[in-house]
């Protein structure tokens, strides 16, 4: 369970297996391990790995092994940006407000550029 979770992180941001094993200070054959529910990490590992990939202990336990998981990411895209919006969580609460909203109206010109566009062709 925890597996699936390890490694769809990982991936998700182009991290090697070896990458994540230094950090822990590992074999990357333990951490391969962990990512096959073959092992499963101690809290004080599963602390770091939390650290590592930056969310909460509670986020490897959330996974149903499919598109439609807890989480409601359809894909891994999306999954990458609940990531984010998870970690955005720990900027100031003023601040993350401007970045979202910058990030809002980047998306909102980039789509009306494209509508432009294509209404030109």
């Amino acid at each position: 369970m925890i597996g699936k979770r390890l490694q769809a992180i990982r991936k998700a941001r182009k991290i090697n297996q070896e990458e994540v094993a230094r950090y822990l200070d590992v074999k990357r054959q333990t951490y391969s391990a962990y990512e096959r529910d073959v092992s499963i990490p101690d809290s004080l590992t599963l602390k770091k790995l939390a650290d590592f990939f930056q969310v909460s202990t509670e986020y490897f336990f959330d996974y149903e092994g499919n598109a439609s998981n807890r989480s409601g990411a359809q894909n891994e895209q999306e999954e990458r940006l609940l990531m984010l919006a998870r970690r955005a969580e720990k900027i100031p609460p003023d601040l993350r407000e401007r970045i979202l909203k910058n990030f809002e109206e980047n998306i909102d010109l980039y789509l009306e550029a494209m509508e432009t566009g294509s209404r030109r062709d």
